[in-house]
Parts: C-alpha cells; structure tokens; sequence
C-alpha cells in the first residue's frame, strides 16, 4: 500500500488526467455554442466547479472536526475516588483529637454526643487547672469505654 505523500501524488495526478480530459472534451462543445450563450455557460460551468469544491471543502472540515480531540473541559468529570475510610470514621477521630486540643471544642461538639450515649449519670472528665487544652485520650477512653459497657 502505498505511502499518504505518494496516495496524495497519485490522487493530484488522477485529478490532473480528469481535468485535461474533461477540458478537451468541452471545449468543442463550446466553439460550438451560438455566442449569444457562451456567456451564459461559462458562468454556469464555474458555478458548478466552485459548488463543487465549496461542498468538498465543507466536507474535508467537517471530518477535521470529528477528528478532532476534544477539550479537556468538554470531557465528563472523573468519578470521584472513594476514600480507603469511611468519612464517619474520620469525622469521629478528628473529633476525638480536636476534643483533645480545645476544651471549648469538647464541651460544644464532643460532649453533648457522648451524654447522649451515656445518658444523664454521665460525668464529664475533670478540667485542667490553667489550661484551655481538652480532655487527655485515656480520660475520653475511660468514658466511651463505660458508655460501651452501659450500652
């Protein structure tokens, strides 16, 4: 099978062959025309040529087009990638280090869940003297582990 670069030589030569051919053929026809027409059809046959190419043309862009990659911004969006744990896991653990680190974050967020666990016998672990810093974990350890037992 040949090359693309000779496909293109052997179809530009084709076309070549078809035109010298097309032109001897006409141009009897049009010495033969009454002149008063010959105007007439030499308009018509260069419509008919630039037809022609303008559909071919149209058609050659059209394929380009298809052809074309598309942009990233038309693909559809990835699918997201699951988590190798699960977000309530997650939220619970930042909740329990948050607690750790703010007591404010423990009496607001942490505590209200666990005395809802634990029901109202629950006692929240003592707070350090000067010190703005949550509960220890073995403190909220002790407590979930007895909130486990009572459940």
């Amino acid at each position: 099978m040949p090359s693309p670069p000779e496909r293109s030589r052997y179809r530009f030569a084709a076309y070549a062959f078809l035109a010298i051919i097309a032109l001897l053929a006409v141009i009897p026809g049009y010495l033969r025309l009454d002149p008063v027409w010959r105007p007439l059809t030499l308009r018509a046959v260069c419509a008919l040529i630039v037809t022609f190419g303008c559909v071919r043309l149209v058609g050659s862009v059209r394929r380009a087009l298809e052809d074309e990659v598309s942009s990233v911004l038309d693909a559809p969006p990835p699918l997201p990638v699951r988590p190798a744990v699960d977000d309530r896991f997650v939220r619970l653990r930042d909740d329990l280090v948050f607690s750790t680190q703010s007591r404010r974050y423990f009496e607001a967020f942490l505590w209200p869940r666990l005395r809802t666990l634990g029901g109202a016998d629950l006692t929240p672990p003592p707070e350090a003297r000067r010190s703005r810093r949550g509960p220890p974990l073995h403190a909220l350890e002790g407590m979930i582990t007895r909130i486990e037992r009572g459940a």
